[in-house]
């Protein structure tokens, strides 16, 4: 069975049927906010580093705990995924993050060699990572149609790449799902490279349909301050 099909029926089940899409993310992952927040919950496949920070839309959410279990169900002995900031429960600015404001984002650990996952996000080296394990996990992001992009540190994509081949990915496929290796700026392929990223994979998903009040575009510096002063000035106004 493949990847697409495999998520497809184990996200057919009665309490996925059941939601109601509705309004989560409120404008842009690094000027945002979340209503009717959906939590991520410690579970078999999924060990929490921050859980007061766990908050998401309910897409983020599902789609953690389901590519978790896909990873486990294609290879027996996977540990449980570590993973980091989501958001908070009402959104709005997560320090020391740009973004991470409206649920959209998540840092996810990688899937280690050492056969269980390390304290925290640390500082890992590309030797150190499961590339079967992790490679499965991006196939899972990237066949959902929910994701928009993966940040990982290039210095880590190439056992990734290695282990796609071995897999018999084609050049196609390969080209368009990692930057590497392509310079640090280029913005082709799913997983690109962002500095600072090289102890954990940023996961961003797109804006759903139903969310018309979601912003797809990381909003510019310049408005960001703009919006800031023009509420201070308001809030000075009003004392």
């Amino acid at each position: 069975m493949g990847l697409s099909l495999l998520l497809c029926s184990m996200l057919a089940t009665p309490a996925f049927a059941r939601w109601k899409p509705t309004q989560q993310a409120l404008g842009a992952v690094n000027r945002g906010k979340l209503v009717h927040p959906s939590k991520l919950h410690n579970s078999r496949g999924v060990k929490l580093r921050f859980p007061r920070n766990s908050w998401g839309t309910r897409r983020m959410v599902d789609l953690i705990q389901q590519c978790a279990k896909v990873v486990r169900k294609r290879h027996r002995g996977a540990h449980r995924l570590l993973v980091g900031d989501l958001s908070r429960k009402r959104g709005g600015r997560l320090k020391p993050h740009a973004g991470h404001q409206n649920g959209r984002e998540a840092d996810i650990g990688f899937y280690m060699r050492r056969g269980k996952p390390l304290g925290g996000l640390w500082r890992v080296g590309a030797a150190q990572i499961d590339a079967k394990r992790t490679l499965t996990l991006i196939g899972c992001f990237v066949s959902s149609g929910e994701l928009m992009n993966i940040f990982l540190d290039r210095s880590l994509q190439p056992p990734l790449v290695k282990e796609a081949r071995k897999r018999g990915w084609s050049k196609r496929r390969i080209k368009s799902t990692f930057s590497w290796p392509r310079g640090r700026r280029s913005r082709v392929g799913w997983v690109q490279h962002r500095g600072g990223h090289w102890n954990h994979m940023h996961v961003r998903l797109k804006c759903a349909r139903h969310e018309r009040r979601c912003v797809t575009r990381v909003a510019s510096r310049r408005r960001a301050k703009r919006r800031s002063r023009r509420h201070r000035h308001r809030v000075a106004r009003r004392r």
